[in-house]
């Protein structure tokens, strides 16, 4: 169980429903693609909106490539300034979201990049796996107090408590891990789920996946295993196509998820071995038990030719068949009937 944090007031952790981020950066050009992924994602059960302020010249060298299957080899730089989402264009986002009654963050690339999500009035930050260890930044936010999302991609147990304790050293912010693997698309086997698992367990802090995997059985998984959140990019029809696109879940996609994660959570339990309410109604009849298999006399041997061990349970357990065996019976028994205590005379 993790510690409970409370972002926009609602909670997280501590066995609290699992909290949906939806992911749109990449995925909407202009105020009415804004308002359409919205839209869509309210509807689909996400609890925050969260997008992306970067600068193309502050993100990333100019020479710099990527190598990942979502957008080949090109310049780095040149993706982020196709991509980025103007100023004004995120200030109508802020603005809508809160019309919506929606939750909204963003995740800053750099330092300077704080100016702009400063007049948002955000409450919480996201820090992407790019800037997991960027301790500077880290504890710059850690001084506002306001709940930190961190991705921890790329990232060693060692690293990702490096990163952890630079916040809470540095102020009074909360701490939110994502188990994170910064791949585009991820592939399912290095997904390593245990990993979240692991993380909440050494840290105590409310911990989730952000998943780049395509489809949501893997993001299911990790809410079988406890993730307390889940953030994945999001689209809708009608929308620019960005390279996010391919990793993003549609309404009805996200949707699923959402309404899956509450019968997964209560089908996961407490984690105590004992029979459930309908088990125990169950156990009389699709239990067994020791029975009398022929019409015995009173004072007449029990013996393994005239008990037998078979359906319904409602007579003695098995395991006390051999105390049984060679004690009399203490009344007239018939065939077919479940063998109780007060059937047998040990004298």
């Amino acid at each position: 169980m993790s510690e409970c944090v409370s972002v926009d007031g609602i909670p997280i952790g501590n066995g609290h429903p699992c909290y949906f981020m939806a992911e749109i950066a990449g995925n909407f050009g202009n105020e009415e693609e804004a308002v359409r992924i919205v839209d869509a994602a309210v509807r689909a059960g996400a609890r925050a909106i969260k997008f992306q302020t970067l600068d193309p010249e502050t993100i990333t060298t100019r020479s710099n490539r990527f190598d990942m299957e979502a957008v080949g080899t090109r310049l780095q730089y040149e993706v982020f300034a196709e991509t980025a989402t103007p100023e004004t264009l995120q200030l109508f986002l802020v603005d809508y979201c809160r019309r919506r009654n929606i939750t909204v963050f963003s995740a800053p690339s750099h330092l300077k990049d704080l100016d702009l999500i400063s007049r948002f009035d955000s409450p919480a930050y996201k820090i992407g796996s790019d800037l997991a260890t960027h301790i500077p930044l880290l504890r710059e936010l850690a001084t506002t107090g306001k709940p930190i999302f961190l991705s921890t991609g790329m990232c060693t147990m060692a690293e990702v408590e490096t990163s952890v304790n630079a916040i809470q050293q540095a102020g009074s912010s909360p701490v939110l891990l994502f188990h994170c693997v910064s791949n585009y698309p991820g592939n399912p086997a290095e997904q390593n789920l245990l990993a979240m698992v692991a993380m909440k367990e050494k840290f105590g802090l409310p911990t989730g996946f952000s998943d780049h995997t395509i489809g949501i059985d893997i993001a299911r998984a990790a809410i079988a295993l406890g993730a307390d959140m889940i953030e994945r990019h999001f689209w809708v029809e009608g929308n620019l196509e960005g390279p996010d696109r391919p990793i993003s879940s549609d309404e009805k996609e996200f949707s699923r998820l959402v309404q899956s994660s509450h019968y997964i959570a209560a089908a996961r339990g407490n984690g105590v071995k004992k029979p459930t309410p309908d088990e125990l109604r169950n156990m009389r009849t699709n239990r067994v038990s020791i029975i009398v298999m022929e019409d015995i006399a009173a004072g007449s041997l029990l013996t393994a030719a005239n008990l037998d061990i078979r359906r319904p349970g409602d007579g003695l357990p098995p395991r006390m068949w051999d105390e049984v065996i060679g004690c009399r019976a203490a009344t007239h028994l018939k065939a077919e009937q479940p063998l109780r205590p007060e059937h047998i005379s040990r004298e």
